[in-house]
């Protein structure tokens, strides 16, 4: 009893200096993290006990990349983990892939993790072992483990069968979808929603745990299809939690430091409003019509797909579809409708002239997204 009342006050004591230490480490990360131009995606992980997908919405080189990169290639070596990273389309991916993954992983990263890397195929693997210089002073590779794989969305349906799922594994599936929007201008050549989902099916199939989907993206002039798929646009910047997608949100603010750091660079010199710098998003809500809907006049397909339907209402309200019972005007051919190429140019060329009001800034954009997909290529 003696001893235990005698320790009992520095015992407290101790512990009292711990947490006292351990506050004022946390104020210097989260000051750090202020002052820091780049993202820090360490708070962020946390939400990965309940959800899927990460989406990283920032100006250019806010280190939305750098961070995904590190964190997945920190997972590599620590527990084993190999990532696939995602592009829209197959040239892209090949420049990642180019000079033994070069662009793929940052030169710091390379250097910190003390990283070989070869590449074959769409594979990228860090050699763990090599053989003794030969007289000409190269060497040849004994062992080495998958680090990543390096996919298109633009050429899903070559992935199918590929045995990229494997049942029997039990570790996370760590999952980076770079650049998700096309760039402004960009011709559309395929559905991205459709690609992903088919993608993803590729990877992990029906699994429900263990997934770590995380997007990055610079462009916000136009909405994300993938976001528009989560029925969610951001409007001030901050981090949204939408539980029922299980998914998370962060629309990054530009620190003061990043704000310095892009001031008086060509881009803000030529396209100082341009939002993949200024990070802000400028939204047109001019066709974006809230009154009450009355009277259905005609339904407009794209796909077979019913979530590619859309009523239009009251003459000139377009909403998506719930069921109405009116004329179809098929968007393609084989749509089991009438087509007429007639009526698909009135469509095209009343959303140009900007006769269509629509019921919410998602519908609109993926209404817009789905007419993209029917213009012919240049």
């Amino acid at each position: 009893m003696v001893c235990l009342v005698y320790l009992q006050k520095p015992l407290f004591r101790l512990i009292g200096l711990e947490v006292s230490n351990m506050s004022s480490v946390v104020k210097k990360r989260k000051q750090k993290a202020i002052d820091s131009a780049f993202l820090n995606l360490r708070p962020l992980l946390g939400n990965f006990n309940w959800c899927e997908f990460l989406f990283l919405i920032g100006g250019a080189q806010a280190g939305k990349s750098y961070a995904i990169t590190d964190f997945y290639v920190h997972q590599f070596i620590e527990h084993d983990t190999p990532f696939y990273w995602i592009r829209l389309k197959e040239n892209q991916c090949n420049k990642l892939l180019n000079n033994n993954a070069e662009k793929l992983v940052d030169p710091d990263i390379r250097r910190r993790y003390n990283l070989d890397l070869v590449t074959s195929g769409t594979n990228v693997y860090h050699v763990t072992k090599r053989s003794e210089p030969d007289k000409n002073g190269k060497t040849k590779i004994l062992e080495k483990k998958l680090m990543a794989r390096v996919l298109a969305l633009s050429t899903f349906y070559g992935d199918k069968g590929s045995g990229l799922f494997d049942k029997d594994y039990k570790g996370w599936y760590n999952i980076a979808i770079d650049e998700f929007q096309p760039e402004k201008g960009e011709k559309r050549t395929f559905d991205v929603v459709y690609a992903f989902v088919r993608q993803m099916e590729n990877i992990v199939r029906n699994t429900k745990s263990k997934v770590r989907i995380i997007g990055a993206c610079n462009l916000l002039e136009e909405a994300s299809d993938i976001l528009c798929c989560f029925n969610f646009i951001p409007e001030e910047f901050g981090t949204y939690k939408l539980k029922s997608k299980r998914c998370v949100i962060n629309y990054i603010e530009p620190t003061e430091k990043y704000k310095a750091m892009r001031k008086g660079s060509i881009a803000d010199i030529l396209l100082p409003n341009a939002s993949m710098y200024s990070n802000k998003i400028e939204k047109d809500d001019s066709l974006i019509d809230k009154s009450p809907l009355i009277t259905p006049k005609y339904v407009i397909k794209f796909t077979k797909d019913t979530n590619n339907w859309y009523t239009v209402w009251n003459g000139n309200i377009v909403a998506k579809w719930n069921g109405e019972k009116k004329q179809v005007i098929p968007m393609r051919r084989y749509l089991d409708e009438m087509y007429s190429q007639e009526m698909v140019t009135n469509i095209l060329l009343e959303f140009d002239t900007r006769c269509f009001k629509f019921r919410n800034m998602i519908t609109l954009k993926q209404f817009q997204s789905a007419l993209e997909l029917l213009r012919p290529s240049k």
